[in-house]
């Protein structure tokens, strides 16, 4: 390259330098300050911060499978209250005509569930929705009540009412929601009536 060549190439590079600039490529804020008394320079930086949205909801023991929660109903023969019994064929009773008694009873701690949500979203809700039984013909949903201690409010007294209650944020709610079975068992058709609550936590 000719020694008076040099000039010119580092002038290009300065003017490309410049329109890049102008371009709007990223650069830093910068001042000056100049006198005879106190001066000043400012720069500015921002800051970000990103956190994620999380929410975390466990209803029942601490694994993946689905709890079942079970019940069973049990009739008597009067007059005096004779037990009719699950597997029997042609057994006497004295039965003066009138109609077998019902009653409904839950397997040994099937009807109690632990309950955690947290979130970070802001206020947390919980959504509850009962899905549609095998058959007809056995309890209403209205039929299964809910009573919830801590600070997990279960969404609705009953299955038949499901609605939307909150919890708060960055905070873990948690408490035991008890389920009881009442309605008129009497009037329930015999069979095996299975369903599925299905629990929504959200945070908007």
């Amino acid at each position: 390259m000719k020694p008076s060549a040099l000039p010119h190439r580092l002038l290009a590079l300065c003017v490309a330098a410049l329109c890049l600039t102008a371009g709007g490529a990223a650069r830093a804020e910068s001042q000056y300050g100049a006198g005879t008394g106190t001066i000043t320079a400012q720069a500015k930086v921002n800051l970000s911060v990103t956190v994620p949205k999380l929410i975390l909801l466990r209803v029942g023991a601490a694994n993946t499978a689905v709890d079942t929660l079970r019940w069973s109903s049990a009739l008597e023969i009067p007059a005096v209250p004779t037990p009719a019994l699950a597997d029997a064929t042609n057994t006497g009773v004295d039965w003066n005509g009138a109609a077998p008694a019902a009653s409904v009873a839950t397997a040994a701690g099937a009807d109690t569930l632990t309950v955690y949500a947290w979130t970070n979203a802001g206020t947390g809700t919980i959504h509850c929705a009962l899905g549609a039984w095998n058959a007809t013909g056995g309890p209403a949903d209205a039929n299964f009540t809910v009573t919830a201690e801590g600070t997990l409010p279960h969404p609705g007294a009953n299955l038949g009412a499901c609605a939307s209650t909150a919890f708060p944020s960055n905070t873990v709610a948690t408490g035991t929601w008890t389920y009881s079975l009442g309605g008129a068992p009497a009037g329930w058709r015999a069979n095996t009536y299975t369903n599925t609550i299905t629990y929504t936590a959200q945070g908007i």
